[in-house]
């Protein structure tokens, strides 16, 4: 009887370190999630940053290229050689501003990508280690339950050997 109370106690032992164990990776994960929530959030804040710089340019471009289209047709309507060259020369200023902001355009599309992609890179890993997380969970709510059987069959035995 002493041997079966031993193998029953061992048995015990054995879930209490496997639940510390969970419990250890649970509170491991949560920190991780911590730090990528963390880094999310930046993430987020340049990504909305980088928008609204871009939908910025974007708009000057879209004056640029309406100055552009005005200047030619007052080119078109020039009545002197003068007027066509103040016209001309404005043309090639309007279109070395217009290529600067396509560049910096460029530029902040480049970095606006990148930092979506690393964005997407860390959603993912928030939500493989959620469901890593959800499934230590689960583990440590079925080794609570045998746990718990055992637990009765214990005091079931004890039981059985203070009647006795």
């Amino acid at each position: 009887m002493n041997e079966t109370l031993q193998r029953t106690e061992e048995a015990v032992d054995a879930f209490i370190k496997a639940l510390e164990r969970t419990g250890k990776k649970i509170e491991k994960y949560e920190t991780k999630l911590k730090e990528i929530r963390a880094e999310l959030e930046k993430l987020e804040v340049q990504v909305l940053d980088l928008s609204s710089k871009m939908r910025e340019i974007q708009r000057k471009i879209h004056e640029k290229l309406n100055k552009i289209k005005r200047t030619n047709k007052l080119l078109l309507q020039a009545k002197s050689e003068r007027q066509v060259e103040t016209y001309d020369r404005d043309l090639r200023r309007l279109h070395k501003e217009l290529a600067k902001l396509d560049k910096e355009y460029a530029r902040l599309k480049e970095e606006y990508d990148k930092l979506v992609a690393k964005e997407e890179k860390l959603l993912d890993k928030e939500m493989k280690l959620e469901e890593e997380k959800a499934r230590l969970y689960h583990e440590r709510e079925l080794l609570m339950k045998h746990a718990e059987q055992i637990m009765k069959r214990l005091s079931g035995k004890i039981g059985r050997i203070r009647a006795a």
